[in-house]
């Protein structure tokens, strides 16, 4: 937990969407393989059309990420936590789909 030990709000905000904007790359990176992967399934045996199915769940895990993580900075309400709040809650749900997809293959 690096952003942690930043100096002050700004300090740790501007961490937090250093650290959120890498975990979206990776994820996307690795949404991609995925893809791929079950595309190359699909082709294989056509009736179990994966890849359609995982980019629908896909989708519907960012849509719970993002509500998840609204309602988690809503929570500090006019306070200045909350933007930390959020995009910590992003990285946490980045982190835990991320192991889960690199578990795929």
């Amino acid at each position: 937990m690096p952003c942690m030990n930043s100096a002050n709000t700004v300090e740790r905000n501007h961490c937090f969407a250093s650290e959120v904007e890498s975990m979206d790359t990776l994820l996307r990176a690795e949404v991609r393989r995925v893809e791929q992967v079950l595309l190359s399934r699909d082709a294989e045996v056509p009736m179990l059309q994966l890849a359609p199915a995982f980019i629908a769940s896909q989708s519907k895990w960012q849509s719970f990420r993002d509500a998840d993580c609204t309602f988690r900075s809503q929570t500090y309400g006019d306070g200045i936590g909350g933007p930390a709040e959020g995009m910590w809650c992003q990285i946490e749900h980045g982190r835990n789909r991320l192991k889960y997809l690199q578990g795929m293959r």
